[in-house]
């Protein structure tokens, strides 16, 4: 009875060594042979955050992949910089895919992996400013063919406030702060987290304007059709990392805010305020393409572009690495 005890125990270790030897192989096997060198430029907005999440916590070197981060500071100049050829992937909203789509077509949109409704924003010096409707006759600053671009048109309209009843003047998104302090404008559209800057800096001397939520600022990641063609197992492995990304943001609320405030060097205070706002998944959803169909309709109306057709974008949409990765999350069909 003894032997067949001790009998038993030698199994039970003997399986569990194997187990942990067959762990082992197959991370080994994971991230075995040379590694994908990819370079991704990431937006320095809270939007981005399961990329910053999945560089810090090591989980594309984990999926074999040798990744470099370059930053800049919003989506837009992102993907310009991948337009370049500076970067590989880029992380943007919908609107510079829109304005860029309307002059070049060598660029795809691989997934989506946040959203908020509350991430553009009106703010305003209240001695001059104080409702929607007094938008009119004003400057307004906004960093031109972005989403906060887009969602100030909203907000006049939602306002009454004619088109041509303001003057909308472009600037950079980090230097909307300091033009509010200088007085160079009344107003400004921003995304965060320079709306929430400006709000800080000049605190008494201005306010935010009613939140409306008409707008679903989507974060995509974008990517040369040559480089999708050359590295599609990459896109897989990249895409597995943002979403084990997401994965723990999820778990882990508090420890992601801290990172985070410390990679965009933002105010802790102002994440524990905007947190809840911000939805992060990876899907490929059919709500991308009705976004951006609007958006260019909006463009050549309000001549942006000088195209007077909207482009196809759902030729602009790679599905397969999301239906390899996540397949029930895509519903866009072509």
């Amino acid at each position: 009875m003894l032997h067949k005890a001790k009998r038993s125990i030698l199994v039970m270790f003997l399986l569990l060594g194997i187990i942990i030897i067959f762990i082992s192989c197959k991370k080994e096997e994971k991230v075995a042979g040379p590694r994908d060198k990819v370079t991704i430029g990431v937006a320095q907005q809270v939007l981005s955050a399961p990329l910053i999440i999945a560089a810090e916590k090591g989980y594309f070197a984990d999926e074999g992949l040798d990744v470099t981060i370059k930053n800049y500071s919003f989506g837009r100049v992102c993907i310009e910089a991948m337009l370049t050829g500076e970067v590989n992937l880029a992380t943007v909203a919908q609107m510079p895919i829109v304005m860029n789509g309307f002059k070049r077509d060598d660029f795809s949109v691989i997934a989506a992996f946040a959203y908020n409704y509350d991430d553009s924003k009106i703010v305003v010096r209240k001695d001059r400013i104080r409702t929607g409707s007094d938008l009119k006759g004003k400057k307004i600053g906004t960093p031109f063919g972005t989403s906060a671009h887009f969602f100030l048109d909203i907000y006049m309209n939602y306002s009454n406030v004619p088109k041509t009843s303001a003057e909308v003047v472009n600037i950079l998104a980090e230097n909307l702060p300091d033009a509010m302090k200088s007085r160079e404008v009344d107003a400004i559209s921003s995304f965060e987290p320079y709306a929430y800057e400006t709000l800080k800096l000049l605190q008494d001397k201005t306010i935010r304007l009613e939140s409306i939520e008409l707008f679903k600022e989507a974060f995509t990641l974008v990517g040369m059709k040559d480089f999708i063609k050359n590295h599609p197992e990459a896109l897989k492995r990249v895409l597995r990392s943002i979403d084990r990304g997401i994965a723990f943001i999820k778990k882990n609320k508090r420890e992601s805010i801290g990172i985070l405030t410390r990679k965009l060097k933002v105010d802790d205070k102002f994440l524990e305020t905007a947190w809840d706002g911000y939805v992060f998944d990876l899907s490929l959803d059919h709500s991308l393409l009705i976004v951006m169909e609007d958006q260019a309709r909006w463009a050549i109306k309000n001549k942006r572009t000088d195209k007077a057709e909207v482009p196809n974008y759902l030729a602009f949409f790679y599905l397969d690495a999301m239906k390899s990765v996540k397949p029930d999350a895509v519903t866009i069909i072509k």
